[in-house]
């Protein structure tokens, strides 16, 4: 008798003893509901294209769905580069003018995460000058600091 052989036999007899038992498997990506209407009607390349319409809640809804359903590694490494934490709190959920509002008083590191995170996903006109804006008030109240002068080893 082969190892593989063996193998299969107790991994055949731990899931049919356990199916035996009562134990009931509650897999939430298996009874993932479907993500949006239409959704298992379209190809992958349709599903990738429309992913940067949607909040990140229902892109953890769609990555769960297509796990448990068609498996499409395309849109799965898709949705594992858009899949991230929001640059502000709620930010999916924010209108243009509570946004350009935050970007009043936020460090430079928000406002490199709301750039990034904008042209990602719904890439407004709006938001993305106010960025602009908001960099060049940053660096105004923070100016770079000047280079170090050159000292040249020799004169040590």
């Amino acid at each position: 008798m082969s190892i593989l052989t063996t193998l299969g036999d107790r991994f055949s007899t731990r899931e049919s003893s356990s199916a035996e038992s009562g134990v009931a498997k509650d897999d939430p990506v298996a009874d993932a509901p479907i993500p949006f209407a239409g959704y298992e009607r379209l190809d992958a390349r349709q599903v990738m294209d429309g992913l940067s319409d949607h909040t990140q809640i229902e892109l953890e809804a769609v990555e769960a769905y297509e796990r448990s359903h068609q498996n499409r590694q395309p849109v799965l490494d898709k949705l594992r580069w858009m899949r991230g934490s929001e640059p502000l709190p709620g930010y999916d959920a924010l209108s243009v003018e509570e946004i350009v509002t935050a970007l009043t008083a936020a460090d430079s590191a928000t406002i490199k995460k709301v750039r990034g995170y904008e042209r990602k996903f719904a890439n407004r006109p709006q938001v993305l000058d106010e960025v602009v804006r908001a960099q060049h008030r940053d660096q105004q109240a923070h100016p770079a600091s000047p280079p170090p002068a050159y000292q040249p080893t020799s004169s040590r």
